[in-house]
């Protein structure tokens, strides 16, 4: 029996807008309460957007953020956090700044107390971040941040990423792991750190297992949660890579309400 809906949000529970359906979330999330199950964000997204999106909904949510780096349980307890090596960060950006697969990338560090990118904060791509980063603010030197820092957001504005994730991971192994986010980029994070481990640690403090969920994505990012949940899906939008590796696919799309309609299957 399902006990756990671990869901990421953009082109998975979210639609193309990014928005879902308040009114019938907000019955759903009362009717898990009932129930004594769980309903987790399970995001690339800091915890700031991810309660935005919810701003609306009254009851208990779990986030699993940045991709495991951040984990917050129903109470707002902070359960876990993954920080990047300031040794290795200088690393990894020294490298990414020399190696010419890597040139024009916008390059956002995630962090505790703020967001940091390297593009000028009047730059159209700087101007679009900023939908997903709050107070994001524009660095000459990233070196220079020496806040807690959860991810590594690195996007083109062209081009694929799959070689440019091989490339990385080639290069960092064992210290840190970039997977696509989707949105033509990488999220990278201390290596071992994924919306898996994140999903992990709430289920330990609940006393449940893998077992007992059903989760959903649409990425790169979402393959280990989805693959490791007793029911794993894949959305029918899904990118090509997660859909060639996930057997289970939902019936509707993230602009059909798919995460949505399967809830209502779980709540009978």
């Amino acid at each position: 029996m399902v006990k756990v809906i671990a869901s990421d949000m953009d082109g998975t529970f979210l639609n193309d807008q990014g928005t879902f359906d308040e009114d019938k979330f907000q019955k759903q999330l009362d009717k898990l309460g009932e129930k004594g199950m769980h309903f987790i964000s399970a995001s690339s997204n800091q915890y700031q957007h991810l309660l935005g999106l919810f701003k609306n909904v009254k009851g208990p949510i779990s986030y699993v953020c940045n991709n495991g780096a951040l984990v917050i349980d129903e109470r707002g307890v902070i359960v876990h956090e993954e920080i990047i090596d300031h040794l290795i960060l200088k690393k990894a950006l020294d490298w990414m700044t020399s190696e010419p697969s890597f040139a024009g990338a916008e390059i956002i560090l995630v962090c505790r107390n703020g967001t940091y990118c390297n593009l000028p904060e009047d730059s159209d791509r700087f101007q679009a971040s900023k939908y997903f980063y709050e107070n994001m603010q524009s660095m000459t030197d990233l070196r220079l941040i020496f806040d807690s820092i959860y991810k590594i957001d690195v996007t083109w504005e062209e081009g694929g990423v799959l070689k440019r994730q091989d490339e990385f991971n080639h290069k960092f192994s064992g210290r840190l792991n970039a997977i696509s986010s989707g949105m033509n980029g990488l999220d990278i994070m201390a290596d071992g750190t994924d919306k898996l481990t994140g999903v992990e640690m709430l289920l330990d403090a609940w006393g449940l297992s893998l077992d007992d969920v059903a989760a959903f994505g649409d990425n790169g990012n979402d393959f280990e949660m989805v693959n490791a949940a007793k029911e794993g899906y894949a959305m029918k939008n899904s990118a090509a890579d997660l859909l060639q590796k996930v057997e289970k696919v939902t019936d509707y799309s993230n602009n059909d309400d798919g995460v949505q309609r399967k809830i209502d299957e779980y709540l009978g």
